[in-house]
């Protein structure tokens, strides 16, 4: 949908890139099972069908076998993932952009490596982990270097009223460390080498935790724990339901119980009043769309470069580190229920 879907402003994004030839736009909603659908959608379909030459389709097995580099970029449903990757394999993708997590649960993202990997020429795959590639958390790790003992704490907030936690856990049943906070553990899994395999100890700060039961669901609205490594690294995720639209990066000088010695917030007081500005030009748009829209611009020109030079993507999360993620995410979850 325009100016409310992900996969829209991914869209968006892709016909502004000049090395880029968006070919399709596959919709199984609106052009299948919506009996009514908005003006708005058709409208912008029209325009780019007669525009720029886009096929929309409403399913991927309607479209021809891709030409040799082709990429396909999934925004679906994370529980649709799994048929849509495979579907996209079979028509001949050599790369393949996933929404985070890429799929709800980690044997389905193993057979999904598996099966990018067994076609004739392996299919690249990457996930849209923003915060593997956004300012604030590079300008915290940067500064963290010449800090003694430094310790890093990434902070995510949302702004959710305590009344809406109901529907908050229901919506995302999955838990809030699959879901909220899977960015912040992929960043330990990314720069911190931080594996199920390689955690020594996981620990909760009660303080600032809260294990509620709502909906018949058991989750966290608010909780903060320390990872540490067999091999002596630590970092701190912090993640709160209720506490606000900025995120933060901490460094601490001293360890985990030390001071902040500087802290990097997202978005900064001249970000915000760029977004601001620009819901008031657009108040339909997706705040969130316009918040992220660097971080989500960087990932995607960063794997199209990638996968046209056959180079490596920096930063951006590979399906190997959403794998790590998500097993981190159930073993992490599992930990703190105990403790809390």
């Amino acid at each position: 949908m325009p100016k409310k879907s992900m996969g829209w402003y991914h869209l968006t994004q892709l016909l502004k890139m000049k090395n880029v030839n968006v070919i399709a736009v596959v919709e199984p909603f609106f052009l299948g099972i919506c009996t009514d659908v908005p003006p708005q959608f058709s409208t912008f379909m029209s325009d780019l069908s007669k525009n720029r030459g886009i096929k929309f389709v409403k399913s991927i097995s309607d479209l021809d076998d891709f030409p040799p580099l082709t990429m396909v970029l999934l925004a679906a449903r994370t529980s649709d993932n799994p048929l849509l990757f495979e579907q996209a394999l079979d028509k001949g993708a050599k790369c393949i952009y996933l929404e985070k997590p890429g799929a709800p649960t980690v044997k389905e993202l193993e057979r999904m490596k598996n099966l990018a990997i067994s076609r004739t020429v392996p299919c690249r795959v990457f996930l849209g982990y923003n915060k593997n590639v956004t300012r604030y958390v590079k300008e915290a790790m940067e500064f963290s270097a010449g800090v003694e003992s430094a310790h890093l704490e990434f902070v995510h907030n949302n702004a959710y009223k305590k009344s809406e936690l109901v529907e908050c856990f229901t919506r995302n049943s999955e838990g809030m460390l699959k879901n909220m906070a899977i960015h912040e553990l992929a960043l330990l899994v990314s720069f911190f080498d931080v594996r199920v395999d390689t955690v020594f100890k996981i620990t909760v700060d009660k303080s600032k935790s809260e294990k509620l039961t709502l909906g018949g669901i058991t989750d966290f609205s608010k909780v903060s724990f320390q990872v540490t490594t067999l091999a002596g690294a630590s970092a701190t995720v912090t993640a709160d339901r209720c506490a606000g639209t900025v995120s933060f990066a901490n460094v601490k000088g001293g360890g985990a119980e030390g001071k902040i010695v500087k802290s990097f917030a997202c978005p900064t007081a001249e970000e915000t009043a760029k977004v601001e500005a620009q819901k008031k030009a657009d108040p339909e748009i997706m705040e969130y769309f316009l918040t992220q829209s660097d971080d989500y611009d960087m990932l995607k020109t960063n794997v199209v470069r990638a996968f046209a030079d056959g180079t490596d993507a920096g930063d951006v999360a590979t399906i190997d580190v959403a794998i790590e993620a998500l097993k981190l995410a159930e073993f992490a979850t599992k930990s703190l229920m105990r403790q809390l």
